[in-house]
């Protein structure tokens, strides 16, 4: 009589779990599977409940939980911020029989949105494995796929998918067991904004290959997921960054730019901006150069560039010392909203004077010290006289006569001394 009522009691439990994670928990069909990715750059953590029953408390970008177990049927899916509660999805999902799952969570900032797929599929034939390309990276067009073998180029290999939309997966496709590298172009060009590197892949894997969005205005990051018991996420990192440099260094006309001693950017004017260059991610050496007497360092250090994400550096000169000091940003390229632009303001100043940022008349920022940005600022698109008045005065140091273009994202700076101040306006998407 125990065990009879210890089984009865545990029947009780598993069909009272079943209705938190999941629909009708009908014992005549097994419960299914879904693993949640979160792929949305400048989101927040997100939060994520099942029939009002939170499962994932805090999600954060570029992680992905492990398959969770729910309840054959048709469960109501929330997925909220972790910080202000804000509601980005609530929509109920399919769960079969015993299916596995992947659900995306991309898009970027607060517009957050899901795309889920299946994972089940029957093998591949022997000596092979399955292979499907997804595309959810945010303001990337249209794409090419390659699988290349090792050490192949995408100048010599042809796309094994073309033409791949934003918000778009392929089926899965049976590709020869081995090692590969996974490589994206801009569709109809042979420029690499994603390389894995080399990956194993074995006899009757079944793997998804998603890129999604960093905030670059032209590189992506990638994850590998495989069809294994567990719902692995394998977060395969670019191994590149982007980089540009405007040169505000008052005391040197012309710079050069090394990484990791080697002329990167060269013979950049002073008020002049070098646009985005494509280099190794990680910690790099940065130098900068008279362009007139290469080794007379006016700068010297290490930056991190981080992988698939783009960067701007403004140089600036360091009063009575002869030395240059570099503003480091890590740029946002995602899109604006529709019909607008974004602007950034940066005061890359070579002295101690603070702005305030007028567009038109309306004022953007005020005192914005030596060395700052703003936050992007949402703006209709339209023909701007940007001022940048000392602050608490009504008198412009400099204005700038500036026509930001929906879909665009752009950054103003200010530079110079008192008395001779400029400014500059530079698109970066």
């Amino acid at each position: 009589m125990k065990n009879l009522c210890t089984a009865l009691l545990a029947a009780a439990i598993a069909l009272v779990l079943q209705g938190c994670l999941g629909g009708s928990g009908n014992a005549t069909f097994s419960d299914g599977y879904y693993r949640f990715v979160h792929i949305s750059p400048g989101s927040d953590n997100l939060a994520i409940a099942s029939n009002g029953t939170q499962i994932v408390p805090s999600l954060s970008y570029h992680s992905a939980t492990p398959y969770l177990e729910f309840g054959w049927g048709t469960p109501q899916i929330k997925v909220t911020s972790a910080t202000s509660g804000v509601t980005y999805v609530n929509a109920t999902i399919p769960v079969g029989s015993d299916g596995h799952y992947t659900y995306f969570l991309f898009g970027g900032g607060a517009s957050v949105t899901n795309y889920s797929l299946r994972d089940d599929v029957v093998d591949a034939p022997s000596g092979s494995f399955l292979l499907r390309e997804i595309h959810l990276a945010t303001g990337i067009g249209a794409v090419d796929f390659y699988l290349l073998a090792a050490g192949a180029t995408v100048d010599a290999g042809t796309p094994i998918t073309t033409a791949n939309a934003y918000g778009i997966g392929t089926v899965f496709t049976p590709y020869t067991a081995g090692t590969y590298h996974l490589a994206v172009t801009p569709t109809g060009t042979k420029t690499v904004i994603y390389d894995s590197g080399n990956q194993v892949f074995t006899n009757n894997e079944k793997v998804s290959f998603v890129i999604f969005a960093t905030g670059s205005g032209q590189l992506v990051n990638a994850a590998l997921l495989p069809n294994d018991s567990t719902g692995t996420t394998n977060f395969v990192d670019n191994p590149a960054s982007r980089m540009k440099v405007v040169s505000a260094t008052t005391d040197v006309p012309v710079v050069d730019v090394l990484v990791d001693g080697t002329v990167t950017l060269a013979d950049v004017p002073y008020g002049g901006v070098a646009d985005y260059a494509q280099v190794a991610a990680g910690t790099r050496n940065l130098a900068i150069q008279p362009s007139s007497t290469p080794g007379a360092y006016v700068y010297n250090q290490n930056q991190t560039l981080s992988a698939g994400y783009d960067q701007s550096f403004a140089s600036f000169s360091i009063q009575g010392t002869g030395s240059a000091g570099l503003i480091a940003l890590q740029d946002n390229n995602l899109p604006p909203p529709s019909g607008r632009a974004k602007l950034r303001i940066v005061n890359a100043g070579s002295d101690a004077t603070a702005y305030d940022a007028y567009a038109n008349t309306t004022k953007l920022v005020s005192n914005l010290v030596q060395g700052s940005a703003s936050a992007y600022q949402v703006l209709a698109p339209a023909t701007y006289a940007l001022a940048f008045n000392p602050t608490g005065t009504s008198t412009a140091a400099t204005l700038l006569n500036a026509s930001l273009v929906a879909g665009h994202v752009y950054t103003v700076y200010t530079f110079g001394r008192s008395g001779a101040v400029a400014s500059v306006l530079t698109t970066d998407y």
